[in-house]
């Protein structure tokens, strides 16, 4: 029989070293499958899974314990990978998150959640370099090739009884892939056509149309000249009210505004994905109407949505306009937004000066995003054709364990924020929800001047709640901050120039 020596190296280790290694894959293996599985229900499909990534394997890597130890390596990047997404998203690791996000959200990734990121990341090299440990080591028989076939051939029949008698694709719907479990055996099944597809379809809507509504008569007098209309998104901002944390004036005004329209907002998801809340005000659907596909509508639905807030007022002779805190290939934005109707995008990270690009990196502040709209805009708001501008901010997404100011900016808010709730994480978030009243206060006046007394209308919603909101040992915050948080975020209108 042909021995296999890994990649090229003589063999360090005994044939008893072999075989201990051998009966420890044995023992790890299922230990490790119900881990990342959690409850027992899932179990049988988590082990099938193993089964079939093994077989696979074993094709590419003759020796018996090797093949093994290889398929203990990947299941634990997986859970790794999935385990840590769950946690500051509330969503296992899906194939789409590979082939749709990962080319152009990893930069984010690291620079926004760099301490959760680089000991991942050193944890999967380290992985990765035990599995070539083991390889260049063992010495073991080559299982011949049509064994192994065989093995991959059983192990997919196997799997496909198991996913059928486990129910199939319905059984991992949207329910399943959002709580902590599932982990391994949602993320292969996700490959197989359970998760993300290329033709996206409703999961909760009904084939028959409901009736149109009568048409309204237009409010607007004869001659009145139609407001412009100004929409801004607050990323990651929540009102600390929801659960139990008084407020002050500033920022009561901010939230509730004494001479505009507010309330609560239902948002789609939690932790992160802003693209689902701009989805869903953009088009008026629910991005969770799509399953699976909900986080990534922005690729799969770009060029098929027919009727959506942009090109509707578009329609009715408004310029359309949007201010992006992102970069044109993340998330497969750029090609959304003009497919939706958008005549006109900028990009925060890629604006030439006198744009603070440096400050930008750093803080990525609210105020520069404001300076640049109205900069903009200047020229329009003197033209007969009113605008709608779109603005997304960014200066409250997480991480919060990273200070992006100066300590003594803002250090009585942080101050009075980590007395009240004992959580350093809501002290910062403190301080940047107080650097974003003062910017929008001072984007409000400068908007004021330069309608001249035009017609405009403010409209402000927020976005999920940050990640460290959710219960983790470091969240230290009152009885109704700890829990799961609710997808319960903020909105808001005023009208101009009576703001």
């Amino acid at each position: 029989m042909r021995k296999h020596r890994g990649v090229g190296m003589l063999s360090l280790a005994s044939w008893g070293v072999e075989q201990w290694l051998g009966v420890a894959g044995l023992v790890a293996a299922p230990l490790l499958t119900a881990r990342l599985e959690g409850k027992p229900g899932t179990w049988p499909i988590g082990f099938s899974t193993f089964f079939l990534l093994f077989a696979f394997l074993h094709l590419l890597f003759p020796g018996t314990v090797v093949a093994l130890w290889m398929t203990l390596m990947l299941t634990a990047i997986i859970g790794i990978a999935s385990k840590l997404k769950y946690r500051y998203l509330g969503f296992n690791l899906l194939a789409g998150d590979l082939y749709h996000l990962a080319a152009s959200s990893w930069r984010s990734v690291l620079v926004d959640h760099a301490r959760m990121a680089i000991p991942a990341l050193f944890a999967a090299a380290a992985i990765v370099a035990a599995a070539v440990l083991v390889d260049m080591t063992v010495v073991e028989e080559a299982t011949p090739l049509s064994l192994r076939l065989v093995l991959f051939a059983a192990a997919v029949l196997i799997y496909i009884v198991v996913y059928r008698l486990s129910g199939g694709a319905p059984r991992f719907r949207f329910d399943l892939l959002t709580r902590n479990r599932a982990h391994l055996s949602a993320f292969v099944a996700s490959w197989l056509g359970a998760g993300p597809s290329r033709r996206p379809g409703f999961v909760d809507i009904t084939p028959d149309p409901l009736p149109l509504l009568p048409p309204v008569p237009a409010k607007r007098g004869n001659g009145e000249a139609r407001p412009h209309i100004f929409m801004i998104l607050q990323e990651s901002t929540f009102d600390p009210r929801h659960h139990g944390v008084p407020i002050d004036r500033s920022f009561e005004q901010f939230f509730s505004p004494a001479n505009g329209l507010s309330g609560a907002l239902h948002v789609d998801v939690f932790g992160g994905s802003t693209l689902q809340t701009e989805f869903s005000v953009l088009t008026g659907l629910s991005s969770l109407s799509f399953g699976n596909d909900s986080r990534f509508v922005f690729h799969l639905l770009a060029g098929r949505v027919r009727h959506s807030l942009p090109s509707v007022l578009s329609g009715m002779g408004y310029h359309v306009s949007h201010v992006s805190c992102d970069r044109p290939n993340f998330v497969n934005c750029d090609r959304f937004y003009k497919s939706v109707g958008f005549e006109e995008v900028t990009y925060a990270p890629t604006l030439p000066p006198p744009f603070d690009l440096e400050r930008w990196r750093r803080e990525r502040h609210d105020e520069q995003l404001y300076n640049h709209a109205l900069g903009r805009i200047a020229d329009r708001l003197e033209s007969e054709k009113p605008c709608f501008l779109s603005i997304m901010t960014l200066m409250n997404h997480g991480d919060h364990r990273r200070r992006i100011f100066p300590p003594a900016l803002q250090a009585d808010v942080r101050r009075e924020a980590v007395a009240l709730t004992g959580d350093e994480n809501y002290g910062e978030y403190a301080v940047r929800l107080a650097e974003s009243v003062e910017a929008y206060a001072a984007f409000r006046e400068k908007l004021k001047t330069a309608l001249k007394g035009r017609p405009a209308i403010i409209v402000r919603y927020g976005d999920h709640q940050p990640s460290f909101t959710t219960a983790s040992p470091a969240c230290r915050l009152p009885t109704g901050l700890c829990t799961r948080p609710s997808t319960r975020s903020r909105w808001s209108t005023a009208r101009c120039p009576a703001i």
